[in-house]
């Protein structure tokens, strides 16, 4: 059954997304997640990103993930850290 906004008596219809295998777009990736780097990227990123955080002192910041200053740039390297950390941990 359709949703009905509350000022208009017309449905809203959401459309269906497509597929990756619908959209070319979408499936920039190779199957199963993307494998090496993206063209240019910088084979060391993750040293220099530990490197900075320890050079401006700001270890920590994201311990827990839910503290209110961690946000932004920080929010999504603690969590990019924290995936590849699961990852290596399975291993």
């Amino acid at each position: 059954m359709p949703n009905y906004n509350s000022t208009s008596s017309r449905p809203i219809l959401k459309k269906p997304r497509p597929l990756s295998s619908q959209s070319p777009f979408l499936s920039v990736h190779a199957e199963g997640g993307r494998i090496g780097l993206k063209d240019g990227g910088d084979s060391r990123w993750m040293q220099k990103a530990s490197a900075s955080i320890k050079k401006r002192g700001t270890e920590g910041k994201c311990t827990p993930i839910t503290k209110k200053g961690c946000t932004g740039k920080a929010k999504v390297l603690a969590k990019t850290f924290k995936r590849i950390a699961t990852k290596n941990k399975k291993a």
